[in-house]
């Protein structure tokens, strides 16, 4: 079959790139339509949370298990399909909701589908970039790909929130199944090449063999375990334990609306990370790169620690988007050059989940540390009440300060200790480039 009339390349990556932000952007506004419509129902906070748990925890689980079906599968055939089982899930949400049908456990099934959809779409969509783009423009690929989710989280609430407010909840889900319809659309339009098939790839799919490989794969290559555990690390400590606390580090001495824009400087923050990342140059060392962007992003939980001020948190919160946008897009560039495409599938897959667990657990334990560690040591009377609470403040939410700032503390010295040692911040060395083409 001829396919010369389908993009390919860098185009074919761009249209795949914008058909992923129409489509996250229409899914954003369906998950902020849902959450105003859940607690207004239900009042419930359980209600609320439970519904963000069956978004995220099955997309990090279910992307340990779709790993070998992406390195096999016809990656535009994926796409497709995966956004077919998603926009078909809104559609039957929808019409719950046109009939008045609609029930918690309906909704939460229908977030777990698209959570299963999109365990297919990220690790298929990070490993297809080494594919498309040729090696020397990696870094700004993957600084337009670390775009997406900051513009979504700008674009997606905003928008949901006119339309919401001015059309009813029930035009959001149109929008939402129009623009999978959209990104259906632009993918039957290109071409994604297929990686060449490894050893255990041929013949009969050995669905339990093949997922061992990536853990195989891994392990066999000592800098690669380097840095996922070192990306773990960060995934449990930032993300995990600072951030999930910056809205009630905020909610202790200020509004909601000033909550709201100190998380809107986070997606301001993000861009501006992809957009520094999307203009690096050359074959520098990336670690070096990954090793500031850790020790900038310790420093901005110092920051948001420090003072009670709405405008130090906000500083705080734009160098943390931009920082953590820049580390991790470095990180994905490091997989996409120094391993094999036919098994990237995997390795993005495994990533994604041993990630996602590291910031649940870190999600998890920040609540209780928070509330019963650190928070009474700094109430009036408490422990470092007349010796850490003369520098940060006592009461509400300075235990969360301190927190801040400890964490803060703790991440710059990992940076500091993985930059002297020449084992992580030369690890790349140890990694040759991964050519198109090269056997095995």
């Amino acid at each position: 079959m001829k396919t010369s009339h389908r993009l390919e390349g860098m185009q074919a990556f761009y249209a795949l790139l914008g058909g992923q932000l129409i489509s996250l952007i229409g899914s954003g506004m369906t998950r902020f339509g849902l959450s105003i419509w859940v607690l207004k129902e239900t009042g419930n906070t359980t209600a609320y949370t439970t519904m963000i748990f069956f978004a995220v925890f099955p997309a990090g689980l279910g992307a340990l298990f779709t790993g070998p079906f992406i390195d096999r599968w016809d990656r535009r055939i994926l796409f497709i399909g995966a956004n077919i089982v998603a926009s078909l899930a809104i559609l039957a949400m929808a019409i719950l909701f046109f009939t008045d049908s609609m029930t918690l456990w309906h909704l939460y099934l229908v977030m777990a589908i698209n959570g299963i959809a999109s365990a297919f779409i990220s690790p298929a969509m990070q490993s297809s970039t080494r594919l498309l783009v040729p090696k020397e423009r990696l870094n700004r690929a993957s600084g337009l790909s670390q775009l997406l989710r900051p513009m979504e989280m700008i674009l997606a609430p905003s928008l949901a929130g006119f339309v919401v407010g001015s059309f009813g909840l029930e035009v959001v889900f149109i929008i939402d199944f129009v623009t999978f319809l959209i990104n259906i659309i632009i993918l039957s339009l290109m071409t994604i090449p297929r990686p060449p098939r490894s050893a255990e790839q041929t013949g009969k799919m050995k669905f339990w063999a093949e997922l061992s490989a990536g853990f195989k794969y891994i392990r066999e290559r000592p800098p690669f375990v380097i840095l996922l555990g070192l990306f773990t690390t960060i995934m449990f400590f930032l993300p995990g334990l600072v951030y999930s606390l910056i809205t009630p580090l905020v909610l202790s001495f200020q509004t909601g609306k000033v909550l709201g824009l100190i998380l809107s400087v986070f997606g301001i923050g993000s861009i501006f990370g992809g957009v520094i990342l999307a203009s690096w140059r050359g074959n520098r060392r990336r670690m070096n790169g990954f090793l500031v962007a850790m020790a900038v992003a310790g420093f901005a939980a110092i920051v948001m620690g420090l003072w009670e001020n709405p405008w130090t948190i906000g500083l705080g919160v734009f160098i943390t988007g931009l920082s953590f946008v820049f580390m991790s897009g470095l990180n994905q560039v490091i997989w996409q050059i120094k391993s094999a495409p036919e098994i990237q599938g995997r390795l993005f897959a495994l990533m994604g989940t041993i990630a996602v667990l590291g910031q649940s657990l870190g999600i998890l334990i920040a609540g209780p540390l928070a509330g019963r560690v650190f928070q009474p040591m700094l109430e009036q009377g408490g422990l470092l009440a007349d010796s850490i609470g003369t520098l940060i403040g006592v009461g509400a939410g300075r235990g969360m300060a301190f927190m801040f700032v400890v964490l803060g503390c703790i991440v710059l010295g990992i940076a500091l200790v993985s930059w002297l040692n020449p084992s992580v911040r030369l690890l790349e060395d140890r990694l040759p480039d991964y050519e198109l083409g090269q056997k095995g």
